[in-house]
């Protein structure tokens, strides 16, 4: 048998470290970064830019639009100042934003 007294202490929220929806917002940017750097470099030869577009860029686009705007109604709670709002806000549209326009920019 156990004591109580050598029975660890349980957290209160198992999944705590998970529900950090800031690092979750820069690890999505960090993903984002590294996915538009090696498209723009990877997708050069003319025959292929358009099936990159429509193979990649386009479900990748859809998805990264979905998780910025999935962050930016996180963030933006009212429990949040009106300065971390409007931050969250612009950046997180601004994100999505330069997606779409990078994707036009690599298909033209």
């Amino acid at each position: 048998m156990t004591d109580v007294a050598e029975i660890p202490e349980q957290e209160a929220d198992p999944l705590a470290r998970f529900r950090d929806w800031r690092g979750f917002l820069l690890a999505a940017i960090a993903v984002n970064a590294l996915f538009a750097y090696g498209m723009t470099l990877g997708a050069d030869h003319p025959q292929a830019r358009i099936w990159n577009l429509v193979l990649v860029w386009l479900p990748f686009n859809f998805i990264a639009t979905t998780v910025y705007y999935a962050m930016l109604v996180r963030l933006t709670g009212p429990e949040r100042t009106p300065l971390a709002r409007g931050f969250y806000r612009v950046l997180c549209g601004g994100l999505i934003v330069a997606n779409w326009t990078l994707m036009l920019r690599a298909g033209a």
